[in-house]
């Protein structure tokens, strides 16, 4: 990212948190069951796969209907990963982890159903964005840390998590948030410094962390498309 220094970044980034802030106002709806399993089959589908594809695939899961019923199928992961193996529509492409994301997403559809009974319970039972974030990433297959934030945040729930991807991270060594040519965060505590580090660089630009991390990520996907295209 060398094309464009930190105070560029950091200045297209914050002229775009409140735009951001104004969308999810003026496109504030009430959770429903059925939105919250496409925003969760989305967090588990995306990861290693480009997330349109991880988005097309939530929307076939969804028109199925499998996930957001009352109770839990005994053979879902088989009918998950049926729909899984057929090519999405708009693309023509086969989503890329069929069985492993189908397996996932019918335990953690099933561990919600004796938890809580739905995802909205859950929601509601766990009433802390920490304690929601620590349920999921220990009891639902497929969401770490950096997942189980984003389903948080875009379910509405939460703008107080980061959300630690490689559009992120870069953005941290850019402005020296981190170290350059750090190695890859492998533990919880790894996560909970660098949320830290967000949370505090957030704080001084007056933005949340939830919406300061969402603007990096357009940002820094722009400004890598860019400097592809000037190489």
């Amino acid at each position: 990212m060398k094309a464009f220094s930190a105070g560029r970044i950091t200045d297209a980034v914050c002229a775009i948190c409140p735009e951001i802030e104004e969308r999810i106002a003026n496109g504030a709806a009430e959770r429903n069951e059925r939105r919250l399993w496409w925003e969760l089959s989305t967090c588990v589908l995306s990861s290693q796969v480009p997330y349109p594809l991880a988005c097309e695939a939530a929307s076939a899961i969804d028109t199925a209907g499998h996930l957001f019923e009352p109770y839990c199928l005994p053979d879902l992961s088989d009918r998950l990963s049926e729909t899984l193996r057929r090519p999405m529509t708009a693309t023509g492409r086969s989503y890329r982890f069929p069985g492993a994301r189908a397996r996932q997403l019918a335990a953690t559809k099933e561990r919600i159903t004796d938890r809580f009974g739905t995802l909205s319970g859950l929601l509601t039972m766990l009433d802390t964005p920490i304690a929601a974030r620590n349920w999921l990433v220990d009891c639902a297959p497929g969401l770490g840390p950096k997942q189980a934030s984003m389903f948080l945040r875009n379910s509405g729930f939460s703008y107080d998590l980061a959300i630690l991807d490689r559009h992120v991270l870069n953005y941290m060594e850019l402005t020296g948030l981190r170290a350059e040519n750090s190695k890859p965060i492998a533990t919880m505590r790894e996560y909970r410094l660098g949320e830290e580090s967000m949370r505090g660089h957030a704080h001084q630009l007056g933005f949340p962390v939830g919406i300061l991390d969402w603007a990096i990520w357009i940002v820094m996907r722009v400004a890598r498309t860019e400097e592809g295209a000037r190489a």
